[in-house]
């Protein structure tokens, strides 16, 4: 008995069961070993340190409304990794769920059709921003509150007993959507087409037993088509209400700088060449979201540097996510499906069509502020609203070029395939991203295990795509002061290459930058305010170890990253604090337990007890860090000078020789930092039978040019 009402319950929800099993084949695998990333991090930390209500604070200068959102999932949610990332996944899956709702409402009668459109927005490749959850599990939360609004309409134009409530339900989420966030305005677009369809049918209700109000409303589409325009209007009015009111609130009451429109002006200065151009950025984006987002999953590249399990892995979830929806598409069969022949056709192009509106709605917000859509980070966010219409696009294609349910299932399971092969590759990455993250503030503190309060920390080439200066500075400030409830920032993380570069006739150049030019940043909800006068220059470039630089020692270290050079002068090693309390350490609950240590432990233990002068812990760290057997390059090197000053300065001359002949021998560049701190450790030690050997065999072996 109790298996009857089981099996009833998975044949009549069939399609949302095998929507969540789909989502988690995609999206699921590996996703405990994913982190915060991007804009992830300012929200967490806000929350933490001040919480959910400092988002009403940090989103008022340009979405006060999602302010409320925020404050919602974060209190739910909290400051848990998994929690987010699954939570990603369920807004993802509520929101195909909403758009399959509202599309059967739409187009009852091509059920199968809507399957396929819902499949394809479930995986679509063309986003690859999925994990970094805080942020888009919000926006995707908002997403689905925009397609529930147009299946309200949609349904209480179908159901007229719940006309009012349903009618309400779709304009207040349409106005709460379109408020709390400008990405799916466009779409507004889309109500006047639903509606014409609608009323243009020759049966539009779905009731079993028409009433006389639904025998009403079918006399009426036989009327003119100046009756059905009008109708259309009417029932479009309200929201077009909301939009007028939103542009007002958007451009002349509530100024931001997002989106500032450039279009205009360029039509005004030359209008050919503008046209010209925005013609051919809207058919490249064409391309790129059609057809080059289903392709980027052959290219294989990210997961050929893996072994072989992942390999193997990677393979097995692309045949199941192709085998999954082939069999189901081809074997599961909808009771309408006897009606598709004569209407297949019609729909293939209305479907086809309207995907390609849908498309041009979607994007004018971005191509009017002199944007376009690049499947790269951050640009492939505004693939979100385009979606839907891509979807729908393809999935017309389909069904205009296909006739046999089988070969439609095949070309769909072909394409799920492939999609769940570039989320799998897209979680590679972000897993990478996330170790890398870990690893750089991991030995940040071994280095510095405090900071003096006010400075900023000077980088440039940040190894990271999906962070920037901007978003780490958020964990910058949870590692060195975690219990500041200060609306002042102590710290600030700033990228020289991105932040102090400007426009000249020759290309790109640096704004010089000089001691005391001061630095005050807004940081949504939070200050800064210092200058470079307190700054610790320092960079990240794996497999090389974090480097503080020291202008002292580092003048001559080779192969800095771009703009370092320019900024050594301004690095003051002596912000590192020497005795702390409670030293930084990342949070273990985000972070994770400190992993063994290894090479750059030592590296980075040794450069601060160089610092502080204790030269007996730096050749223990020496010690320790040889017995590892690391392979040296070119970039590497470099990582024994403090082990040679360490040997010196503890009189094992015979080791401090040896290592500094190897690095020599591994790369003759060395010869001037070697040289200038062979130097600087004649001049700082005594000079006897050893040292006088060992300098003189320094002479020799490199070509030193210092005098005992």
């Amino acid at each position: 008995m109790t298996k009857k009402p089981l099996i009833e319950f998975i044949r009549r929800h069939n399609f949302p069961i095998a929507l969540f099993i789909l989502c988690v084949i995609s999206f699921i695998p590996t996703i405990y070993k994913l982190g915060f990333y991007w804009d992830d991090w300012p929200s967490i930390w806000f929350y933490h340190m001040w919480g959910p209500l400092s988002f009403k604070e940090g989103f008022a200068i340009d979405r006060p409304l999602l302010a409320y959102v925020f404050m919602l999932t974060t209190s739910i949610l909290g400051e848990s990794t998994l929690a987010w990332q699954t939570f990603g996944i369920f807004t993802r899956y509520l929101t195909s769920l909403a758009l399959w709702w509202t599309l059967v409402g739409l187009w009852p009668n091509n059920r199968s059709q809507v399957k396929w459109i819902v499949i394809l927005f479930t995986v679509y490749p063309g986003f690859s921003q999925q994990y970094i959850s805080v942020t888009y599990s919000n926006a995707f939360l908002v997403f689905a509150m925009f397609i529930f609004s147009l299946g309200s309409m949609i349904y209480a134009i179908r159901k007229p007993k719940y006309f009012w409530v349903l009618m309400a339900a779709s304009l207040v989420s349409s106005g709460l959507t379109m408020f709390i966030s400008e990405y799916f305005f466009g779409l507004e677009l889309f109500r006047p087409v639903i509606l014409w369809i609608l009323f243009n049918e020759s049966r539009p209700q779905l009731s079993q037993k028409p009433n006389l109000e639904e025998v009403s409303t079918r006399m009426e589409t036989g009327a003119s088509l100046k009756k059905k325009l009008r109708r259309v209007i009417r029932y479009w009015f309200p929201y077009l209400g909301i939009m007028g009111l939103f542009l007002i609130w958007r451009i002349f009451l509530y100024q931001t700088a997002r989106g500032k429109i450039t279009l205009f002006n360029k039509i005004n200065e030359d209008p050919g060449a503008a046209l010209v151009n925005l013609l051919r950025t809207i058919f490249i984006d064409f391309i790129e979201v059609h057809i080059i987002s289903w392709l980027r999953p052959l290219d294989p590249s990210t997961i050929t540097d893996f072994d072989t399990g992942v390999i193997i892995y990677f393979i097995a979830i692309v045949l199941t996510g192709f085998s999954l929806t082939f069999l189901y598409l081809w074997k599961i069969k909808d009771t309408n499906d006897e009606n598709e022949a004569s209407s297949r056709k019609k729909w293939s192009i209305q479907a086809t069509l309207i995907g390609i509106y849908l498309f041009l709605i979607a994007g004018w917000p971005i191509w009017v502020t002199d944007l376009h859509i690049e499947l790269l980070f951050p640009w492939d966010r505004f693939t979100i609203p385009i979606m839907m219409g891509v979807s729908i696009t393809i999935s017309g294609l389909i069904s205009f070029l296909t006739r046999k349910s089988w070969i439609s299932a095949l070309i769909v399971g072909i394409l799920v395939g492939l999609a769940t092969g570039m989320q799998f590759q897209q979680r590679l990455i972000y897993r990478q991203e996330w170790l890398s993250q870990k690893n750089f503030f991991w030995q940040m503190t071994w280095r510095a295990p405090g900071i003096q309060p006010g400075t900023m920390i000077l980088t440039s080439e940040i190894p990271f795509t999906y962070y920037s200066d901007n978003s780490l500075t958020a964990p910058l400030n949870w590692l060195y002061n975690p219990d500041n409830t200060s609306k002042e920032m102590d710290f600030l993380l700033h990228d020289i290459e991105a932040r102090d570069q400007i426009d000249t006739e020759e290309g790109k150049d640096l704004i010089e930058l000089q001691p005391g030019q001061p630095m005050k940043v807004k940081y949504r909800a939070a200050t800064f305010d210092g200058s470079t006068s307190q700054a610790l220059v320092l960079f990240y470039d794996p497999p090389r170890c974090l480097k503080v630089i020291d202008p002292s020692i580092d003048r001559y270290l080779p192969v800095k990253p771009l703009y370092i050079r320019e900024a050594t002068n301004l690095s003051k090693p002596q912000l590192i604090q020497s005795e702390v309390e409670n030293p930084a350490s990342p949070p273990s609950h985000i972070f994770g337990p400190e992993p063994v240590h290894g090479w750059c432990y030592y590296f980075e233990k040794a450069e601060y007890y160089s610092q502080i002068g204790d030269w007996q812990k730096v050749a223990e760290m020496a010690d320790k860090a040889l017995k590892l057997n690391r392979h040296f390059t070119e970039k590497t090197i470099a990582e024994v000078i403090p082990f040679i000053r360490g040997y010196a300065m503890t009189g094992r001359w015979d080791k401090a020789t040896e290592l500094t002949i190897k690095a020599f021998q591994t790369w003759d560049k060395m010869e001037y930092i070697l040289c200038d701190v062979w130097s600087n450790i004649a001049d700082s030690t005594s000079e006897d039978e050893r040292s006088s050997a060992a300098l003189e065999r320094i002479r020799n072996e490199i070509g030193c040019g210092f005098t005992e």
